[in-house]
C-alpha cells in the first residue's frame, strides 16, 4: 500500500514500514530502522509522529506500506521570557478533566492512580525545584494502561514544557535519567517520549502552552482539543505541562 502524508511531523521517517496496531481513526507503522510513525485521518491531527494522510483507510496488521510525505509541520515557539496564567487554566479545567488518568491533577484531584504514584509525583516536583531526582521517579514509567500509559504521556508534558518554558538544561537532564530506562514501557510510548525530550507533542498541547502564555486564550476550545487526543492521554501530558507550568 503506497500512502501520501499531505502533512507530518519531523521524526516520522519515509519508505517502507508494517502496520502494527490499529484503532479507528489512525495506526501506528513501524520501519525498518525501528522508527514508529502514526497514519490517521486528517482529525487525528499534527505532533511529531503523526502523518495525516487525506484518503485513510484502516489496513489490517502487518500489511506492508510505503510512505511519503509531502510537507512537514513543526511546532510554533513560544514568545521569549513568557507570563503564564495557571489560574486560567485551572479554573477552566475544574469542571473537565476526567476520573482517569493524572488529568485531574491540574485542578488538585486524585485518584487510585494518582494516590499510588505519588512518591514518584513528589520526586519530580522536588526535583523540579532544584533537588536531586529520585530513583522513586521511576515509577511513572510505563505506568497506567493503554498503548502510552498516563505516566509516560506526563513525563512527556514535563519534557514539552522543561523545552518551551526555557529550562531546556532540565529537559536534557530528565531526558540523560529516563532514555536507559525506557525498555520499562512500550516501544511506540518510548518513541512519543523521545519526540517530546525535542520539545515536541501533538498540537493540541502546544496549543495549551500559547494559551497559558496569553491573557485572552479560549480554553475551553483548547481543552476540546485536549481531550481529542487519545482516551486521556492529551490530560496526562497537559498535567505534566502543567506541572512545570506553576514553577515558571
Amino acid at each position: 500500500m503506497n500512502l501520501a502524508a499531505s502533512v507530518a511531523g519531523r521524526f516520522v521517517p519515509e519508505g517502507e514500514g508494517e502496520v502494527r496496531t490499529i484503532f479507528h481513526r489512525s495506526y501506528y507503522v513501524v520501519f525498518a530502522d525501528g522508527r514508529y510513525a502514526c497514519i490517521g485521518d486528517p482529525s487525528a491531527g499534527r505532533g511529531p509522529l503523526n502523518a495525516l494522510v487525506d484518503d485513510f483507510r484502516v489496513p489490517v496488521v502487518s500489511a506492508p506500506v510505503v510512505l511519503s510525505v509531502a510537507s512537514r509541520w513543526t511546532p510554533p515557539a513560544l514568545p521569549p521570557n513568557p507570563l503564564i496564567d495557571i489560574g486560567a487554566l485551572e479554573y477552566a479545567a475544574r469542571d473537565r478533566v476526567p476520573r482517569e488518568g493524572f488529568g485531574g491533577l491540574i485542578v488538585g484531584a486524585h485518584n487510585s492512580l494518582s494516590s499510588h504514584a505519588q512518591p514518584a509525583l513528589e520526586a519530580l516536583e522536588r526535583w523540579l525545584i532544584g533537588n536531586a531526582l529520585d530513583d522513586e521517579a521511576q515509577m511513572l514509567i510505563g505506568l497506567g494502561p493503554g498503548l502510552t500509559p498516563s505516566g509516560d504521556d506526563y513525563l512527556g508534558g514535563l519534557l514539552i514544557a522543561l523545552n518551551a518554558l526555557e529550562r531546556r538544561p532540565q529537559a536534557r537532564a530528565l531526558w540523560r535519567w529516563l532514555e536507559p530506562r525506557l525498555k520499562r514501557t512500550s516501544a511506540i510510548s518510548a518513541a512519543h517520549v523521545a519526540a517530546a525530550a525535542e520539545g515536541e507533542g501533538h498540537e493540541a498541547l502546544h496549543a495549551c502552552l500559547e494559551a497559558l502564555a496569553s491573557r485572552s486564550a479560549d480554553w475551553t476550545q483548547t481543552l476540546d482539543r485536549v481531550a481529542n487526543v487519545g482516551h486521556v492521554s492529551g490530560w496526562d501530558a497537559l498535567a505534566g505541562i502543567a506541572a512545570v507550568a506553576k514553577l515558571s
